[in-house]
């Protein structure tokens, strides 16, 4: 038979798991987080709320007493449903508070990330999103984050786009959306894609996202079969690129508004190539 410590220390993982992985300030944290760090850090945070679940069914019991119900309300029925669906088992009042306490701080986990960042957001006069992250950025200087990270808040904080340099010279420059679940791997919206040549690395935008969209919602306009969907919005979510963070090379912002201003204070090609005179 297993033992009730066990099953309190399952349900103290249990209950910390979901809430590391929902509140906004663990969330960055532990989800690079495994083995014994994992299990260590849910059990923590499962045994905190565990605590304050009992607070707060101490809290609610209290009150019930006062009102005239010295037995509660759920634990009652909960305990004649028990004894319904197993006659002849002893089932003692404190075994349905520790189920009561338990189902409590599940609850906790669940909606209390959501409750705490709203009313963090509201005391800070800031947007939810605004607020994680800055939790975010407060990371990014640290190997709690991936690289790069940096720049993804100042991405975020300018409006402007990244331009991702990879490994074989390819560019993508576009918004990254989010990043996958470990944080290995950047979801990025193209706005426009190339290459550096190989002799000078100089970047040479070859494809226009942003044309093909408008190209794609114009035809889809002049499709008598077209649905209505398809005409007003266009789909961004399928022209997402996943780029791995250990094909990045380089990154940085780039403004189009001063792409001209960099190319008129180039060197000529025909200047910075060696001549063919020369060893």
């Amino acid at each position: 038979m297993i033992k009730p410590t066990v099953i309190l220390v399952l349900v103290f993982t249990i209950v910390g798991y979901i809430f590391c992985q929902r509140h906004y300030v663990t969330k960055p944290t532990f989800q690079k987080t495994s083995g014994y760090h994992t299990f260590i850090l849910s059990a923590s945070w499962g045994f905190a709320l565990y605590m304050v679940a009992t607070l707060l069914f101490g809290i609610s019991a209290w009150v019930l007493e006062l009102s005239g119900f010295p037995q509660g309300i759920i634990a009652p029925t909960l305990k004649h449903t028990v004894e319904l669906i197993f006659p002849g088992l002893i089932f003692p009042s404190y075994s349905i508070h520790c189920i009561l306490i338990s189902a409590i701080a599940l609850i906790l986990s669940v909606f209390g990330p959501n409750m705490i960042l709203s009313i963090t957001a509201k005391q800070k006069n800031v947007t939810p999103e605004d607020l994680k992250n800055a939790v975010y950025f407060s990371l990014s200087g640290t190997d709690d984050t991936p690289e790069f990270t940096g720049i993804l808040h100042n991405s975020m904080l300018k409006g402007l786009p990244i331009a991702f340099t990879l490994s074989n010279r390819k560019v993508y420059i576009g918004y990254v959306i989010n990043l996958g679940y470990h944080m290995n791997d950047f979801m990025v919206l193209p706005l426009k894609s190339g290459y550096r040549c190989k002799d000078e690395l100089r970047l040479e935008l070859v494809t226009n996202y942003a044309s093909a969209w408008s190209d794609i919602e114009a035809s889809n306009k002049d499709k008598p079969e077209a649905n209505k969907s398809d005409e007003v919005v266009l789909d961004l979510e399928k022209f997402l690129i996943n780029i791995p963070v250990r094909e990045v090379v380089h990154a940085n912002l780039h403004d189009f508004e001063y792409k001209e201003h960099f190319e008129n204070n180039e060197e000529p090609r025909s200047a910075t190539r060696p001549s063919q005179g020369t060893d």
